[in-house]
């Protein structure tokens, strides 16, 4: 961690308490959205909660602004602590040795990002009842996924949901189960629809996405697994057709999808993002000429998170229908035939990682060697 970020944030932090000791920015600008099952969150650390069909009947914003945010938003304001950021309370509240500075969360972190600065007044003036536009989006459009990790779940993997009505859930110990569907749909945690019926939360997405796209900082796209969904081409078309120059977007993915065309489609759409292209944007100036005018990528950054735990048939091992061989070449040839796109490699450890873990990070040098 840079000085420069530690003490930006640091600084984030007393502005922060300039309106409230409890106040952070992500609870207005930050939203994780899971359109399968109508849930929402701010940032990734309180839980999810139902966005109800009610509220966004009457306002497509209610995927971020529900009711429920307003009245956790009205306590930070007063100073008060939502239960459900516990996870940066206890940081703040862990004890520091003499000498040192208070410790510093997400909610200082959170709070300090680039995306956050335009917006900052306008959390301020609109206070906890804001219908505001978030920066930082997440969202996942269902839950259709050709693999079958160890550590996941049906609610997260369409393979996951027909291996448990087929077998039915994974017997433990005292009479105890894992991946029950009846125990995943009580908790909410199952899609209200399947991956190619209509549901309701997708479309209110795309009711609001024309109003929330100008406002976008930062867009990712999860899954399942985004190159299976027809919704993810969708948004890369429109961002190719909508040129967004201070666009961070970024797709979470296996890199092995069940059908080449995929594939395919997806090196299309990054091809098409990353060409340098005249376009004027109505929404902001461009600080070198002054105007409107770009030369410029429909987007200011690309980057691809792929999910890989190990190498070779030890990664196969853990997620289950996975190629390994085809999701390197697919790396490859991301990095080969773009110019501009990142890829970071998400490892979830495990024990099952560990014995390929120097060949895992051998391959990521090679990488690097490489491109």
């Amino acid at each position: 961690m840079s000085e420069d970020y530690f003490k930006n944030a640091q600084d984030t932090g007393k502005r922060l308490d300039s309106i409230s000791p409890t106040m952070c920015m992500a609870k207005w600008l930050q939203v994780s959205i899971h359109l399968p099952q109508g849930q929402t969150q701010s940032c990734y650390h309180p839980p999810t909660h139902p966005v109800p069909l009610k509220e966004l009947l009457e306002n497509p914003r209610a995927l971020h602004n529900t009711q429920e945010k307003a009245k956790q938003r009205k306590q930070m304001v007063e100073g008060e602590r939502p239960s459900g950021c516990n996870y940066c309370w206890k940081t703040e509240d862990a004890p520091v040795a003499e000498g040192n500075d208070p410790h510093l969360s997400d909610r200082q972190y959170r709070s300090s990002e680039w995306w956050v600065q335009d917006a900052w007044d306008e959390v301020v003036e609109g206070g906890f009842k804001s219908n505001i536009n978030p920066r930082y989006v997440e969202v996942n459009f269902n839950q259709a996924c050709n693999l079958k990790c160890t550590y996941c779940s049906p609610h997260l993997s369409t393979e996951w949901e027909k291996e448990v009505h087929e077998y039915g859930p994974l017997k433990l110990h005292a009479g105890k189960s894992h991946n029950n569907l009846d125990s995943l749909r009580s908790n909410g945690l199952m899609p209200i629809v399947g991956p190619t019926k209509e549901n309701p939360y997708v479309n209110a997405f795309w009711k609001w996405w024309p109003d929330l796209y100008p406002d976008l900082k930062v867009f990712r796209m999860t899954g399942g697994e985004p190159l299976m969904d027809k919704n993810t081409f969708k948004v890369l078309n429109y961002v190719n057709s909508h040129p967004k120059g201070d666009l961070d977007l970024s797709i979470t993915s296996n890199m092995c999808p069940p059908n080449t065309k995929l594939f395919d489609k997806f090196i299309d759409s990054l091809k098409a993002i990353e060409e340098i292209r005249v376009w004027e944007d109505p929404n902001k100036i461009n600080p070198e000429t002054g105007n409107n005018w770009y030369v410029a990528p429909a987007a200011k950054h690309f980057s691809l998170f792929v999910s890989v735990d190990s190498v070779g048939a030890q990664a196969e091992y853990i997620r289950s229908g996975l190629d390994f061989e085809t999701m390197l070449n697919n790396c490859r040839t991301v990095l080969r035939e773009t110019h501009g796109t990142e890829i970071s490699f998400i490892n979830t450890f495990n024990l099952l990682s560990i014995p390929g873990l120097h060949d895992f990070l051998q391959m990521i040098l090679d990488l690097r060697v490489e491109f």
